[in-house]
């Protein structure tokens, strides 16, 4: 068994088949050069049963800013900026979602039990 903890909400129900794959994300420097900047605790989740995805924004394009009370326009493709690092198929075996808070601040974090499979 292997435990995932990602900062976001990821209610994938257990008995379900998932792939969890993270990207490193290649930020442009002011120089030319490119940074690599893994993000451990945001992989892409996929429940393989139901077809639903969980994933940060930071994996996606933005075509602007972010309004108050208005969505954030988002890529529909993982972006060309992300590099595929890794990948891990199972089932999950247990799932938490946590809300944490923080002084002013409320964060959601999900805790998931995975029975790697091959």
């Amino acid at each position: 068994m292997q435990k995932f903890v990602v900062i976001f909400q990821a209610p994938v129900p257990v008995g379900h088949r998932v792939e969890l794959t993270w990207y490193d994300i290649v930020d442009a420097g002011f120089f030319g050069g490119a940074n690599r900047k893994p993000r451990p605790h945001e992989p892409v989740i996929t429940d393989l049963d139901t077809g639903i995805v969980y994933l940060s924004d930071r994996v996606l394009d933005t075509h602007g800013s972010k309004s108050p009370d208005t969505p954030v326009a988002l890529s529909d493709a993982v972006s060309g900026l992300a590099e595929r690092v890794k990948s891990v198929r199972g089932i999950v075996r247990a799932c938490r979602v946590i809300t944490v808070r923080s002084f002013a601040d409320i964060d959601l974090q999900t805790e998931l039990t995975v029975e790697p499979q091959a």
